[in-house]
């Protein structure tokens, strides 16, 4: 069994409890970190202005700037970065994690909002029409 070291459970803090929740279920089965929760607008301002995020933070909210935040972006851990198309794989293999997890939770009345991931911002479980993937952001969506 796996658990979040500090610095994951205070980003992880900054979440919404249904995020919390699904985070907490999974990394009962697979290593990941949190690498962010809850943003500020100046954060927002500099992920956009670097082609990290296709939302300024001002014209539209990122569900990163609420508190508590409707998104987490998470990684699967360790991460070797020399190898790309491994990395990516562990990235899907953790998003269907996380929609298990979420579908689960919700089925049982324990969570009130739905998953979407950005690696298939659509959620019609086609990973190729995506024109920007954003493999570590997961979001909560009213149902």
């Amino acid at each position: 069994m796996f658990k979040f070291g500090d610095a994951s459970k205070k980003r992880l803090d900054t979440c919404h409890r249904d995020l919390q929740a699904i985070c907490n279920e999974v990394i009962r089965y697979i290593d990941f970190s949190v690498l962010e929760g809850a943003r500020s607008l100046e954060t927002q301002q500099k992920y956009f202005r670097d082609g990290k995020t296709k939302i300024d933070g001002i014209n539209k909210i990122s569900k990163h700037q609420h508190f508590p935040s409707m998104a987490v972006d998470i990684a699967p851990y360790p991460i070797d970065f020399r190898n790309v198309s491994k990395s990516k794989a562990r990235f899907y293999f953790l998003a269907g994690m996380m929609y298990q997890a979420s579908e689960d939770l919700y089925r049982k009345g324990l969570i009130s909002h739905k998953l979407r991931w950005g690696g298939d911002w659509d959620g019609d479980k086609e990973f190729y029409d995506q024109s920007f993937d954003d493999l570590p952001h997961f979001e909560l969506v009213v149902v």
